[in-house]
């Protein structure tokens, strides 16, 4: 009999590359936890997608055990209001048969419970979110894979919807932080799923897994937009100073940000304080792994893509 594994979340973006990566190997079976039934997904996933009320742990608990869902993997959208994420530890926790768990961490930095993420609010999630699986039974593990690769190219397949933070590719403009050295980790979505499908062979996890598909700075990164677009991009260098006044250099592509935090008028000050602070740890370099359990290293049969082999597909020269 197969395992059950469910991807909260995993009609769309990063869970839906999970799913897709889970369904091809063909070794488990594998169910979509979404808040509403989509036909139309599960026609083209071949996977079912079950309604999942992310509000009651109870209807979670009833829905895990009535699948029989062994590993609860979470992709589900809860930057604005962790406690779905929350409810499905609290569930995964009382459920009889689940016993393996992946919060949604996914992030290209390391939440620790330290000074400087007290008052970072995506943090703080996050971080509850930890304490919380660290009080249950369930083997749990938390990935940082670094910023998707699809967030600095164009054209490259992929099921996630793009989010522009420092460089707006399709519009060829850039918001650079300092000098733009500083280095970042980079990560192609479907390479993330083939590292979770060996991390699932494991038989014990560590609680912290890193993936590095590349790392560049964002002078490179914007080099290499420029000539696989083979367009000169408008390019803006926030200084320090500006960072620390939570200020960046307001791009097109961070309309979907503000439409995420309730629209431009009161989500201006929140987002641009959110990418400042992200443009002052890129300039310091927290953004790239220094320590760890990388998964790179576990499985080197794996070659994630690069950034520059990136852009060869985008460009269907690969």
């Amino acid at each position: 009999m197969s395992t059950t594994i469910a991807v909260a979340g995993g009609s769309s973006g990063l869970g839906r590359a999970i799913v897709d990566a889970l369904k091809e190997d063909g070794r488990y079976e594998v169910l979509i936890f979404s808040r509403k039934e989509n036909p139309e997904v599960e026609k083209d996933s071949g996977v079912r997608v079950l309604a999942a009320d992310y509000s009651s742990v109870d209807a979670l608990v009833t829905l895990l055990e009535a699948n029989n869902v062994a590993v609860l993997i979470t992709t589900a959208n809860v930057m604005v209001d962790p406690t779905p994420e929350f409810n499905m530890i609290e569930a995964a926790a009382r459920s009889r048969v689940t016993k393996r768990f992946i919060p949604n961490a996914w992030s290209a930095l390391e939440f620790k419970d330290e000074p400087r993420f007290q008052n970072f609010p995506l943090a703080q999630g996050k971080l509850q979110a930890f304490a919380q699986l660290k009080k249950t039974d369930l083997e749990w593990t938390a990935i940082y894979p670094g910023l998707f690769m699809e967030y600095v190219t164009e054209g490259l397949p992929s099921t996630l919807t793009i989010n522009t933070l420092i460089i707006d590719v399709k519009n060829n403009a850039a918001g650079i932080p300092n000098n733009g050295e500083g280095k970042i980790t980079l990560t192609y979505s479907r390479d993330i799923a083939k590292y979770i499908l060996k991390l699932l062979t494991l038989e014990k996890w560590e609680q912290a897994y890193f993936v590095v598909g590349d790392v560049k700075s964002w002078n490179e990164i914007v080099a290499a937009a420029e000539k696989g677009k083979g367009a000169k991009f408008s390019v803006t260098y926030d200084s320090v100073e500006k960072l620390k006044r939570g200020e960046v250099t307001e791009l097109p592509g961070h309309a979907r940000s503000y439409e995420l935090f309730g629209g431009r008028e009161n989500a201006l000050p929140v987002v641009q304080g959110l990418f400042a602070q992200y443009g002052l740890w890129m300039d310091e370099g927290i953004f790239t792994y220094q320590s760890g359990a990388m998964l790179n290293d576990l499985f080197p049969e794996i070659k994630p893509l690069r950034l520059e082999e990136a852009w060869k597909i985008a460009g269907g020269k690969a």
